[in-house]
């Protein structure tokens, strides 16, 4: 029975690679199908008459028709769902509210998930199997142990509709072929006292042969270090000789695959799904292993691309390999061309059509005209990490002054970093400079002074995630691009840190 799931798995799995591997002109096509299909399931909503959908011809004159928006211009929908009322975004029922990672649950933004948007995130995931079918030899994506964590199912309950996060509703949807073989189990996923839940993790996967783990990053290292710190072992591999494979979401891997390498004692495969509480947005094409992460475009998606040179709105069909968008989205829940507010830039339009995420507009950093984006931060960590053999837990990059001139202030998060803080600054300092030859002219010509580096120990940072622990994604802002940005975080998200110092 295993042989025949593992080779009828695979031909499924080939013929998902062949809908998710498109060129350019593959991808405009399934976008004026998309728009076709999207232009009958709303047919007669509310968002649908607001915006004259029913007079739009084609994918192309849509996205010059409807402009991109953000949250706030679909609120009013989503409190008429939220009211119970019906056919306001869309026409069958809302069968729960995945919530934004915020402070609490309900002050998040709140995104209507009906059946059509569970689909498009079941199928992400099947996507994302395709890809590390085609690229990882010998492996049973069916039979295989695997460890899958989310968030907490459901925070809360309003008029008999459940709110939550959207990895906790997606683990909590398990396949029936895989149940078996997912770890942990749903009962253990509900349980909500975070001690008891981890220790029954460790006690029920540590009896298996796990060979795939797939979570958010941060929830990744927790249990980790959880099952090493219960079994006295002393890599993960001492305990799951064949895990493999990692299947990450909601942040990038970069600045944490070496520290997942290090708890395992061995350099893994890594896959990605570019995901949001809005959408799966894009499907992690290649092996992150020893490169960064490329995305294909989920083909149940519809895109519009704004330039950040021109601001002119195009289709699929005219973004160039090379060129910088911000990236807009609509999907079966009514979102109409909405607007991510992250930045992508394309690698190439054949033979398949991908992209790279640089960061979020109005994001980065700027002291001296120098620009750096969020990507080459994150490039300059990962540089640090590799110089000192040691991963870093947390950052926070902010500005700063050193002899009157502005300077890039850097405060780490660790309990490893025995080293002196003029080493790290020299460190980050030629990192940043490789990475953003902007800010190396204006090192060299004096405008923006040496950084400045504080260490600060993780404790802070674990005291944190054992408080939140169970918010979705788990994301936390890297970096601030004034001080007062950085202070009133401090102030507001971790306040410890202002007794110990620690201020822009």
């Amino acid at each position: 029975m295993k042989s025949l799931k593992r080779t009828v798995s695979k031909i499924l799995l080939n013929n998902m690679y062949l809908k998710i591997s498109l060129d350019q002109e593959g991808m405009q096509q399934k976008q004026e199908e998309n728009f076709l299909d999207l232009k009958k399931k709303l047919h007669s909503t509310d968002i649908a008459f607001d915006h004259k959908l029913d007079s739009i011809e084609n994918y192309n004159e849509f996205i010059q028709r409807v402009e991109s928006r953000e949250y706030d211009k679909f609120a009013p929908y989503v409190e008429s769902l939220v009211g119970q009322e019906s056919r306001v975004l869309f026409k069958n029922r809302v069968q729960c509210f995945g919530l934004t990672s915020g402070t609490s649950g309900q002050d998040s933004k709140r995104v209507p998930y009906n059946k059509d948007m569970i689909d498009i995130f079941k199928r992400a995931q099947k996507y994302q199997a395709s890809v590390i079918n085609h690229i990882v030899g010998g492996v049973d994506l069916v039979n295989s142990p695997r460890l899958s964590y989310g968030s907490t199912p459901k925070n809360y309950t309003a008029n008999g509709v459940e709110y939550g996060y959207i990895s906790g509703i997606l683990s909590s949807q398990t396949p029936k072929m895989l149940k078996k073989v997912t770890f942990p189990s749903q009962e253990i996923l509900e349980i909500e006292d975070w001690n008891e839940k981890i220790q029954r993790i460790v006690e029920q996967s540590t009896l298996q042969d796990i060979k795939i783990a797939s979570a958010i990053p941060t929830y990744l290292i927790a249990i980790f270090e959880e099952v090493l710190k219960t079994t006295g072992k002393e890599y993960i591999k001492d305990i799951w000789p064949n895990l493999d494979t990692i299947i990450y979401g909601a942040t990038p891997i970069d600045s944490y695959k070496e520290r997942i390498n290090q708890l395992v004692g061995k350099r893994l495969n890594y896959f990605g799904v570019y995901a949001s509480t809005e959408a799966p947005i894009g499907i992690g094409i290649n092996n992150a292993k020893d490169d960064k992460q490329l995305y294909a475009f989920n083909p149940d998606l519809i895109y519009s691309f704004e330039s950040t040179e021109t601001s002119e709105c195009l289709p699929i069909g005219r973004v160039v390999a090379g060129g910088e968008y911000l990236l807009n989205i609509t999907t079966p829940n009514g979102f109409l061309n909405y607007t991510m507010k992250d930045i992508v830039r394309i690698k190439s339009t054949s033979p398949i059509l991908t992209f790279e995420i640089l960061g979020r507009q109005g994001s980065g950093i700027n002291l001296g005209a120098e620009k750096t984006s969020d990507q080459q931060v994150l490039d300059t960590v990962v540089e640090l990490n590799k110089s000192l053999g040691k991963s870093v837990d947390h950052y926070f990059l902010s500005p700063g002054t050193r002899d009157e001139k502005a300077c890039y202030k850097w405060t780490l998060f660790s309990n490893q970093l025995n080293v002196d803080v003029k080493f790290l600054e020299k460190i980050l300092d030629e990192a940043m400079s490789l990475s953003n030859p902007d800010y190396l002219d204006c090192r060299e010509q004096g405008i923006i002074a040496s950084p400045i580096v504080e260490v600060v120990t993780s404790d802070i940072l674990d005291e944190y995630f054992s408080r939140f622990r169970e918010k979705g994604q788990f994301k936390m802002k890297t970096v601030f691009s004034c001080a007062d940005s950085f202070n009133g975080f401090i102030k507001s998200v971790l306040p410890e840190l202002s007794v110990v110092g620690i201020s822009a």
